[in-house]
């Protein structure tokens, strides 16, 4: 919520005249974030006074709010009660008609299961059994002293360092296999001049592999090969003067996705290698700028993210400008651009998108500043 919100309600609290105690107690608990005492107050105080309606627009709040901390709890049955109490005293607004519709299809869903169930344990039929089976033993359960928990996990922190210290022989050869790769796929194409996408998208494919190779471990990548040799490498990974329209199949996290476009991934990784592998701050901000104005919602965060180490202004001023967009994937994140900048702009970005009309934007911006501690 706005902070000017809860000034001008302590105002409105504290000089009005009010002809209920209850109603002030409300607007004191809503202030301070105790939705749960402001809800019990403004019930009593309806019950006598059905006809205030800024008790009323303050209930719908207080409602929806209690809504969505009890859907963040997993609490899908208070999450419905709070949701339908906020919709009966404003079925107009569309943020309390969303969220009271979303309420309304996961009971629907859960219901439908539960019949389902009773429907396939009406049809089986019983078995008996001769003897009854002998009782499982209980799962042996080891325990470990605090010394040895200790030791184990200093081992492995110590071991996993060690690793990490020396790139493994496949790092170079990965390294050197893409790049002849990739200039033998050049040579392929500026001598047959070929513009079918199945080019394009093998051209990609080495380019993204070489991506991963460098993100291995960028900072022992450029300190064994030279700063010079890694400029080199990082400009081989550009994406410029590639088409748009590229689908290939892609693995990632375990699963596999089919027509997926390579060149805004690839975009983002190389805006975040830039700071890597590009010696002077000039020439960072110089690479970056482009990509502030970006159509891809990924490319245009990371470039956002990245540039306000150097320019806080301007990142702040793209970041406003994708928080108010009318594209959900660009206030999505814009949300994720503000829990990575952790700033009080950003802490204020996410209070706005927090009551979006978008119930996804929403959530997710509630979600992140829950995480940050401003909703308790």
């Amino acid at each position: 919520m706005k902070p000017f919100l809860f000034v001008s309600l302590c105002l409105f609290i504290f000089f009005c005249p009010l002809s209920a105690n209850d109603f002030t107690k409300a607007g004191i608990s809503f202030a301070r974030g105790d939705f749960k005492a402001a809800e019990q107050l403004l019930s009593g105080y309806l019950s006598q006074n059905p006809g205030d309606e800024k008790a009323k627009n303050l209930y719908q709040r207080v409602a929806v709010r209690l809504s969505k901390e009890a859907l963040d709890d997993g609490d899908d049955a208070a999450a419905r009660e709070y949701a339908e109490k906020a919709y009966k005293l404003n079925p107009d607004d569309e943020t309390t008609a969303d969220l009271y519709k979303a309420t309304r299809k996961i009971d629907k869903v859960r219901v439908e299961r539960q019949e389902i169930k009773k429907q396939e344990l009406a049809l089986k039929k019983p078995s008996f059994k001769a003897f009854p089976e002998a009782p499982a033993a209980p799962p042996k359960i080891e325990y470990r002293t605090r010394t040895e928990y200790e030791t184990r996990t200093e081992y492995k922190t110590k071991e996993i360092v060690r690793q990490v210290a020396r790139i493994p022989e496949w790092i170079w050869l990965s390294i050197a296999f893409n790049a002849f790769l990739i200039f033998g796929v050049y040579l392929v194409y500026s001598y047959k001049k070929e513009s079918g996408k199945e080019v394009y998208a093998n051209y990609v494919r080495a380019k993204m592999m070489l991506a991963n190779a460098l993100k291995y471990d960028p900072e022992i990548v450029k300190k064994q090969l030279g700063a010079e040799r890694a400029a080199e490498l990082f400009k081989l990974i550009s994406p410029e003067n590639m088409p748009e329209d590229i689908s290939i199949k892609l693995v990632e996290s375990g699963r596999a996705f089919t027509d997926i476009n390579p060149v805004p991934r690839l975009t983002a990784d190389v805006i975040e290698l830039a700071e890597v592998f590009l010696e002077k701050p000039k020439d960072i901000v110089e690479f970056i700028r482009p990509y502030l104005d970006h159509k891809d919602n990924r490319v245009r965060g990371n470039a956002v993210k990245t540039m306000f180490k150097h320019d806080s202004k301007l990142a702040l001023k793209v970041l406003k400008e994708m928080a108010s967009s009318e594209d959900r994937w660009q206030k999505i994140s814009a949300v994720w651009v503000c829990g990575q900048l952790k700033t009080r702009d950003a802490q204020n970005m996410l209070s706005v998108l927090a009551s979006d009309g978008d119930a996804g934007v929403a959530l997710a911006a509630a979600k992140q500043l829950k995480e940050e501690g401003e909703i308790k």
